[in-house]
């Protein structure tokens, strides 16, 4: 996809007319390749843990720069939703992609870590890199924005392990 236009996520948000449907494809694509590395490193840090990992629920996004290009859904990269599942299979962490074009960011992934019965700590994952750059991935609660830190595997295995414990 040579002709492709490599934009920043704030440029393509600006002015969506100018967003080619192989411009949308191809983002897309990137975004799948950046998601599934991040939980490739992620299951490789956790392995040994006493973790399974669920990689079988698909998304596809309906942003409006997908919608504007029209991208269907079966047209899209299918993106998995990772689920790391405790020993008893209980739900230790899920990830949730939403997508790539978020404003201050290359995209945005959610992390729900259930800690007891209706209750759960939910984190965004924000790529802090350009768009086709290597990715750059903080981690902040809900409702916290101010609370970045890098997004680290052996943070998350304490916090799961924290989760537990409590």
């Amino acid at each position: 996809m040579s002709n492709v236009t490599r934009r920043s996520t704030s440029e393509e948000l600006a002015d969506p007319t100018t967003v080619t449907r192989e411009d949308v494809l191809s983002r897309l694509e990137e975004w799948r390749e950046r998601v599934h590395g991040l939980y490739d490193s992620i299951e490789q840090a956790l392995r040994g843990s006493g973790f399974r990992f669920d990689r079988q629920g698909k998304h596809t996004t309906s942003e409006a720069l997908v919608q504007a290009a029209g991208v269907s859904p079966e047209e899209q990269p299918k993106i998995d939703i990772l689920r790391i599942i405790r020993p008893d299979g209980t739900n230790a962490a899920i990830f949730f992609p939403r997508g790539p074009w978020v404003v201050g960011a290359n995209g945005r992934i959610d992390l729900r870590l259930p800690s007891g019965i209706r209750r759960s700590d939910v984190f965004m994952l924000m790529d802090q890199s350009g768009p086709f750059s290597s990715p750059f991935w903080v981690r902040m609660p809900i409702g916290s924005p101010f609370e970045r830190e890098n997004f680290d595997p052996d943070w998350l295995l304490s916090k799961i392990n924290e989760q537990q414990a409590g």
